[in-house]
């Protein structure tokens, strides 16, 4: 769903804007206190700016006091009286902003008066304040404009977006809430200790991708992933032997999962078929929560409003959760490709807020129609870790769910570069009591490649076999093939 943007200034109607709220005498105020105690400056940085100023002149007045503050101390002079009548009255000539900042004469009254000790913060935080409520009145303005002229028909999207900005102005400007910790005391800081939801590739406070092609399996593969993480299973997939994988879970963790595109009857017929393979380790209500469409009444599962990420986020917070599945990006929030840009930035920010709050995030997405991970790179940035499932060169249809899971990027600490090779998992059907079962293995042809890597680097045959996860005979062999031809595609087998 494309949003709706807000924030453009639409002219108010000129009986409003006589009415706006603004202060002229603590504008005045402030900016005569600063010509008097140039310190006084220092105590609005990350406060205050030049547009929370209503008057123009004294916005005007205001930013060149901050464009000279800048030069003294980028020159590593102090401010004491570097800002006077004089060098301010300079400045804005040179600028050739003196006119719009009212000229010599208003510049020289704005001290007239003025008491040598000045409650300067007073002042500001009544500047704030009206500018705060100067915008709101601009907000609500925009959205009756937009309504009434009848550009958008999306409620939803038109309240998400006020939802936001509003959001931002419910934000009290008050001190810099920022944090900063020395060096040396970082060094015996008490921290807590990294827990991985994955080991080693998603930690508590993580967020990650899987991403495949349509029709690889990524919602079966993820839903019996969040089965095995909700009971706190040794391992996913029962275990893998080879390169690739031997990824733990250190406990259990209460998980909610949300699909975005399938029906009831599909998860049902899903999780019924993994509950068979699991036995009686099946997670319980408590452990592994669900959300879908048909589940809903008046509303279903989407991320493209703040109302409906608050939805998710109260049910996540409200029940405990510790872990959040978003099955999938493109019907969760449906977007062209213009807008992929805004709502990754969107939802960056939110998984950061519950990463921060102690959420862990999982998301599912299509890949692009070449096979690749769709949106910027900029997007990856923010993420701890990122799977993707590719089809095996040799796969055949009648194998139906088996891909290769090659891990993209991770944060984590591997033990072992084995834990983060390719392999592949299949779904098969048990000839002995035919039942649904995982069968993993490495994937030799991803191996190969790796091998061959190795030996181009020159390392010894038998540390390759080591690293890569293969037998000393099939690494002497890879390395005989290697000297026949450096290209592995080259010697590609119907086993690979």
């Amino acid at each position: 769903m494309p949003t709706v943007p807000i924030n453009r200034a639409k002219p108010l109607p000129i009986d409003i804007a006589k009415k706006l709220p603004s202060n002229l005498d603590a504008e005045r105020s402030l900016l005569g206190s600063i010509l008097l105690d140039n310190k006084a400056l220092m105590q609005l940085v990350g406060f205050l700016n030049d547009e929370d100023f209503f008057l123009e002149q004294n916005r005007q007045i205001f930013a060149q006091m901050c464009e000279l503050a800048k030069l003294e101390l980028a020159a590593g002079r102090s401010l004491d009286q570097s800002i006077d009548l004089l060098t301010l009255v300079d400045a804005l000539d040179k600028s050739g902003k003196l006119e719009a900042a009212g000229g010599a004469a208003y510049v020289a009254s704005l001290a007239d008066g003025m008491p040598k000790v000045s409650n300067v913060k007073h002042y500001a935080k009544i500047i704030s304040e009206h500018a705060r409520l100067r915008k709101l009145v601009h907000l609500t303005h925009t959205i009756q404009t937009r309504v009434f002229e009848g550009n958008c028909y999306d409620a939803d999207a038109v309240i998400g977006n006020a939802e936001q900005q509003i959001k931002e102005l419910t934000a009290k400007t008050g001190e810099n809430p920022a944090v900063v910790v020395g060096f040396q005391s970082l060094l015996t800081r008490e921290c807590a200790p990294i827990e991985y939801a994955i080991s080693p590739l998603l930690s508590r406070r993580g967020t990650g991708e899987l991403f495949g092609s349509r029709g690889t399996g990524k919602s079966f593969i993820a839903t019996s992933m969040a089965c095995d993480i909700a009971v706190g299973a040794d391992s996913l997939w029962a275990g893998h032997k080879g390169g690739g994988g031997h990824w733990t879970v250190s406990r259990p963790f209460r998980q909610l999962y949300v699909y975005g595109e399938m029906d009831e009857s599909l998860i049902q017929k899903r999780i019924r078929e993994i509950a068979r393979m699991r036995g009686a380790n099946v997670p319980t209500d408590e452990q592994l929560g669900t959300m879908c469409m048909d589940f809903q009444k008046n509303w279903r599962p989407k991320l493209s409003t703040a109302r409906d990420r608050k939805f998710i986020e109260e049910r996540l917070f409200n029940e405990g959760y510790e872990g959040l599945w978003l099955d999938n990006l493109s019907t969760l929030w449906p977007s062209s490709q213009d807008n992929e840009g805004e709502r990754d930035a969107i939802l960056a920010d939110w998984y950061a807020d519950l990463n921060q709050r102690g959420i862990w995030v999982i998301w599912l997405h299509h890949a692009g129609k070449s096979g690749l991970q769709r949106g910027g790179s900029e997007k990856e940035d923010m993420l701890g870790c990122v799977l993707e499932l590719r089809r095996p060169a040799n796969y055949k249809p009648e194998q139906q769910l088996r891909v290769e899971v090659h891990v993209g990027k991770t944060r984590g600490e591997s033990l072992s570069s084995k834990q983060l090779m390719p392999f592949e998992i299949q779904l098969i059907r048990n000839a002995a009591h035919g039942g649904l079962e995982w069968v993993t293995r490495p994937a030799l042809q991803a191996q190969r490649i790796a091998a061959f890597e190795m030996f181009k680097n020159k390392m010894p045959t038998m540390l390759v076999g080591q690293e890569v996860g293969i037998s000393r005979a099939t690494a002497y062999r890879w390395f005989k093939e290697f000297n026949e031809n450096q290209n592995p595609e080259f010697h590609l087998e119907a086993e690979d």
